[in-house]
């Protein structure tokens, strides 16, 4: 397979997305050289099954090579499964009729 074509693509790293000037797009969820997660969008009719297949990874491809240029220093983006775990965990120790513990405090009390 030849080397991605970058002209061919539009790369959106805050969306992790991937746009060919066909119509077909693919976005990845979690760390772009390993995602946790892949969304194809829709592809054009025209596209044949191995097109599309292509297409796929050669747009995985793009993103990943477009991830280790721009270096990925800032914050990590969390897919939606973890933000899921993350929102449950929070209602979880935040719920109202959980029993009260008593604490262990290994302060020294004078008395």
């Amino acid at each position: 397979m030849a080397p991605p074509r970058f002209e061919d693509w539009t790369i959106d790293m805050v969306q992790q997305r991937a746009q060919h000037h066909t119509g077909f797009s693919v976005q990845v969820e979690g760390d772009p050289k390993d995602p946790s997660g892949v969304v194809p969008g829709r592809a054009p009719e025209h596209l044949s099954a191995v097109e599309q297949a292509q297409l796929l990874r050669e747009g995985m491809d793009v993103l990943a090579a477009s991830a280790a240029s721009v270096g990925r220093s800032g914050p990590r983006i969390k897919s939606r499964s973890q933000q899921r775990a993350e929102a449950q965990a929070k209602l979880f120790a935040e719920r109202e009729d959980k029993l009260e513990r008593p604490r262990l405090s290994l302060k020294k009390t004078t008395g």
